[in-house]
This record gives C-alpha cells, sequence and structure tokens, in this order.
C-alpha cells in the first residue's frame, strides 16, 4: 500500500500480496501472494486468484475471473460488453442498468501475452497460452497456443510434470471446491442470519427469490422448500383438479411424477425423443390425436384412464431445455397448461421462433419448477427449490400453499403446506448467484471439450445439441453398449460415473396400478439400459477430461477385441421387471 495507489475499503487481500504504484482497485478480490504491476486497474466483482502477476497497464473489469497461477502480460485489456454504447436509444448516457456483464473466466497457469484483448462471455483454458497482441474472441481450449485476430489455435503444449493431482481419483462430482471457494461468503451470510434470528423467510429469502427471478429473466420467483414442493405447488395452482390426467415422461427423476400424484392428479406418460432424451414433440402429438377424445363440452379426456386431460409437464433433462415452441403450440391447441420441470436446467436457454429471441428454462410455461438439491448447477447447503411465473396471481397462490394457506399471520383462505425456504438456505443460494453465469459457462467448455476429445470415438454416443438450444450440462451423460462394464473399469481407475436413470419411471413398481408394460415406450427403454453419467463439474480439469476419455478409450478398444455375447431376451427385459 502507498499514498499512489487508489484502492477501496471493499477489496479483498490474500496474504503476501505484492503492489505497485498507481494502482486502482475497488470491489475486488485479490489472492495470496499474488503481484499486480502499476497502472493496473481491477473492477468491483472480479476475482484474482493466488500467485498470479498482473503486469502493468492491464485493465480486468467486473465479470472477470482470474485463477490461481495466472499471468497476464502488460497492456491486457479484459471486456464484459459484447455491443458497448456511450448511449441509450433515446440518446441518454448509459448508466450500469443499461448493460448486464457479461463473465469472463482465465483457467488455472494460463498465460496472456502483452497487448491482448479478451472478448466477454468465453473462458481461457487451463495452461492455455494467449500470443502478444492476439485478440480472442472465442474460449481457448486447455493446454491451447493461440494467436492473431481473431485468435486461432497454433498447437498444443503438453504438460511438463506429473503431480499427485494427476493421478488423483476423478469424482463424478466435486462439491467440495465451490464451497471452499465460496467459505467466507457463505459464513459472512450464515453470520448475517445468526445475528438477526433471521431463519424463516423474511428480507433473506425475498432478496434471493428477487435475484433469481432476475436471473431466469422471469417476474416473479417464489422459493419453497424444494424441488418437489415447487413442482406440486406449481400443478396445484394452475387448475388442474383432483382426478386430472397430467403429461410427462417416463425417462426422469421420480419426483416429477410423485409432485403429479400429490397433487391428486394422474402422471401418463408420453416417450421421449432418441437425440435429445427430452419430450417427442412427435409422441405427444400422437398421444393427443390417437390416445384421447373430445367430448361434446370441448373436454380432452385420455382413453387410458378415462379422465380429463389437463395439463403437459416437459422435463429439461441433463440441462437442455425440451422443444418449446411446438409443445407450446400443441397445447395451445388442446387446451392444456404447461408447466416447465426446470430442476436441472437453472439457466438453460432456448430459441424462440415464435417469440424470434432466446429464452431461459422457467419463462416459457405457465410456472416452471426449480430445484436447489446440493449437485444441482445452483445447489444449496441442503433442500431448496422455486417457481418462477409471469403471472402474479398465480405467485400469490403459491405464496399461499407454501405458507399454510395464510394470506398473512393466522388468516388461512385454504389449507396449505409447510413449504418454506429456511433463510439460511436462502442465504447460501444468494452468495452463489452470482457465480451460476460463469460456472454454467465452465460446463458448457467442459462439455465442448469432452466433444472434441470424443468426437471420433465410435464406442460411445455423445450428448445431442440443437441449434436451438444452449444447455447448461447439469450433466454429461454418453450412451454405451457395455454400460456396466465401462463403470466397473471407470471404477478401478477411481473415476466416478452415473447412471441417469437405469430403470424408466413406468416400469417402476411404484406405478404398478398404472399397467404399463415393457415396450410401451420403446425409445426410452432402448436408451435407459445404456446411458452413462461421466463426470461433469465447474472446476473440472482439461487433464481430468483428458484421463476420463483416454480410459474410455481404452475400455473401448479392449472391448473391441473381444468376442461379442449377445443377450438373450429375457435376460434383457429382467431390468425393467416390477415386483
Amino acid at each position: 500500500m502507498n499514498t499512489f495507489n487508489c484502492i477501496a475499503d471493499d477489496v479483498k487481500f490474500g496474504e503476501n500480496v505484492s503492489l505497485s504504484k498507481f494502482i486502482n482497485l475497488y470491489g475486488c478480490e485479490i489472492g495470496d501472494e499474488t503481484k499486480i504491476g502499476a497502472f493496473v486497474e481491477i473492477q468491483k466483482n472480479a476475482k484474482v486468484g493466488r500467485r498470479c502477476k498482473i503486469s502493468s497497464h492491464t485493465f480486468i473489469c467486473e465479470g472477470v475471473v482470474i485463477e490461481d497461477n495466472v499471468f497476464i502480460g502488460h497492456g491486457v485489456t479484459f471486456t464484459n460488453d459484447s455491443y458497448p454504447r456511450a448511449t441509450t436509444a433515446g440518446g441518454e448516457l448509459q448508466t450500469e442498468a443499461d448493460w448486464k456483464v457479461e463473465s469472463t473466466i482465465v483457467r488455472k497457469g494460463a498465460s496472456i501475452g502483452s497487448g491482448a484483448t479478451i472478448l466477454p462471455n468465453l473462458e481461457i483454458g487451463e495452461n492455455a497460452i494467449v500470443g502478444a497482441g492476439a485478440v480472442v474472441t472465442k474460449s481457448v481450449p486447455a493446454n491451447a497456443v493461440v494467436a492473431g485476430n481473431p485468435a486461432k489455435v497454433l498447437r498444443y503444449v503438453e504438460s511438463e510434470t506429473v503431480t499427485e493431482e494427476d493421478s488423483a481419483p476423478i469424482p463424478f462430482l466435486d462439491l467440495v471446491t465451490p464451497h471452499r471457494e465460496l467459505e467466507n461468503e457463505l459464513i459472512d451470510g450464515f453470520r448475517h442470519n445468526l445475528r438477526n434470528a433471521s431463519f424463516v423467510g423474511g428480507p433473506v429469502v425475498e432478496k434471493f427469490e428477487e435475484a433469481f427471478a432476475a436471473f431466469c429473466n422471469a417476474k416473479h420467483s417464489i422459493a419453497v422448500s424444494s424441488g418437489t414442493d415447487a413442482l406440486r405447488f406449481a400443478i396445484m395452482a394452475c387448475g388442474v383438479q383432483q382426478g386430472d390426467v397430467v403429461l410427462t415422461v417416463p425417462n426422469t427423476f421420480i419426483a416429477t411424477t410423485e409432485a403429479i400424484s400429490q397433487a391428486g392428479a394422474i402422471p401418463e406418460f408420453v416417450d421421449i425423443d432418441e437425440q435429445t432424451y427430452n419430450m417427442s414433440v412427435a409422441m405427444l402429438q400422437r398421444y393427443l390425436e390417437k390416445q384421447c377424445i373430445r367430448e361434446k363440452s370441448g373436454r380432452l379426456v385420455s382413453l387410458r384412464s378415462g379422465r380429463p386431460v389437463t395439463a403437459v409437464i416437459p422435463v429439461h433433462l441433463y440441462g437442455q431445455m425440451a422443444d418449446m415452441d411446438a409443445i407450446l403450440n400443441l397445447a395451445e391447441r388442446y387446451g392444456l397448461i404447461v408447466i416447465e420441470d426446470a430442476c436441472q436446467a437453472h439457466g438453460a436457454e432456448y430459441f424462440s421462433k415464435k417469440q424470434n429471441r432466446w429464452m431461459k428454462a422457467g419463462t416459457m410455461g405457465k410456472a416452471a419448477a426449480f430445484s436447489f438439491y446440493p449437485g444441482k448447477n445452483l445447489g444449496a447447503c441442503g433442500e431448496g427449490g422455486a417457481v418462477t411465473t409471469n403471472d402474479a396471481r398465480f405467485a400469490e397462490k403459491i405464496k399461499c400453499l407454501r405458507d399454510h394457506g395464510q394470506v398473512k399471520k393466522y388468516f388461512h383462505d385454504i389449507e396449505g403446506y409447510n413449504g418454506r425456504l429456511d433463510a439460511i438456505q436462502a442465504s447460501i443460494l444468494h452468495a452463489k448467484l452470482p457465480h451460476l453465469a460463469s460456472w454454467n459457462a465452465q460446463r458448457r467448455d467442459r462439455a465442448a471439450e469432452y466433444n472434441r476429445l470424443m468426437i471420433k470415438e465410435e464406442a460411445v454416443r455423445l450428448p445431442y445439441e440443437p441449434s436451438w438450444s444452449r444447455a447448461v450440462y447439469h450433466l454429461y451423460v454418453v450412451r454405451t453398449n457395455n454400460r456396466e462394464e465401462m463403470i466397473n473399469h471407470l471404477k478401478k481407475v477411481g473415476i466416478g460415473t452415473g447412471i441417469h436413470y437405469p430403470v424408466p419411471l413406468h416400469l417402476q413398481t411404484a406405478y404398478v396400478s398404472l399397467s404399463y408394460n415393457p415396450g410401451d415406450f420403446p425409445v426410452t427403454e432402448a436408451v435407459s439400459p445404456e446411458i452413462l453419467s461421466i463426470p461433469m463439474f465447474p472446476q473440472l480439469t482439461a487433464l481430468q477430461q483428458a484421463r476420463v476419455v483416454q480410459e474410455i478409450v481404452l475400455f473401448a478398444r479392449e472391448t473391441a477385441s473381444k468376442p461379442v455375447e449377445c443377450l438373450e431376451a429375457p435376460i434383457a427385459e429382467a431390468a425393467f421387471k416390477t415386483a
């Protein structure tokens, strides 16, 4: 510190930070042992990790995250607005309210040469090298050397040393690292709750609701105790009656159908699309045309159950939105309510041709349900959920349902539920929410790296992302004919995996009463024995990904050299039998 610097009181410094003269820092965070050269500006909400070197005349703007051991050369410029303008359409000077910050992340060990310009909404991969004077317009893969305007990959560099980390087990999901990185913020929120005796509802919950609604581009967000409650309350509030049929897919977690049943409705299923694993528009149309009749009153009735069909719940599975324009068109034609199950899709986007714009999960149906279970893209340190909607009256109904049917304390219009989100979880979610966009960007980059590494590997089928989709990869799911063997191989070398989901819902013991049989939903049944979720989380490194792919390729080649053993049909069907 010295009198030549302008450093705001809200700057967070680690230990042994070295500062030169003529530095302007405000609202940022600087890690241990980092060195910052002269005439550097670092803006609010920017974060610089440990043991970094930031050379003179560099500008690091809001929204930039620089991880540990990064070198930034002289005169490097970061940006956070793809289309900056000085004035608004009305000719007034723009303020902070007129633009949305676009984030950038520089991964561990990367180097950026002097005079480089880094455009927003991208990632500089781990150990990547950006040449002097480069203009980086798209994400740089890990270990890549790029240069030029626009920057292009020249070659890749290999790691020169092998550390214990290089051979350490790779978890399917890492919930430790993000909480360690945000530990101070999380503890600050918890301390605030303790000191203010704020535990249920109140300003902490309301602030999170406002922030999450803004993130989703929705008008209203109502925080509840779980994703299951979010979906159940949405079904009840939207007018679905006791005994009505609600359509969904058999390839989802049971919470989707639990919410339907617990709301007093009956779940019926529509098969999935074999590429996206989301609800098939063709099968939905076929169901409505072939498996329903219209009564004289205009009411749509299921031939299977003889009950009215009133709603459809498309599940945005694995972090990718269903084909919402087509589903909404069918729903409008047949008078159905659409509720989005967005429990795995925080921040996912869909390009609506009807609206001629990108739209976020949670804004296209009557309402949407989100889960904040710890493993989600935005996860609490416990249970939590939220309903989003653009309908103010609907939002009030949800608030009433979650709080014992109260319109105000001890005045109950209806019998409701104890479905409130506690303030401690709300404070945790509020602290994490500003990082969600960058975490989602990291997941997309991790998915792109998996795709690049496995594009020629015929033994696994990679996820499919349509042009109208911007998935957030809650899970990265491949398909393989030798799933159990592959799981065992990866387990032996310390690589975690998951299966989402091994038995379709229509063949679960819990739904024997619905009288479905093997063969009723052939795509779901073909997919369920083959799907395998491999490691996917924002902090997944390029080196870890390379190891995962190396072992998958090794297994595939070993399997290809062995004689093929054909399963008899009764054995193959055994996985779907119910008690």
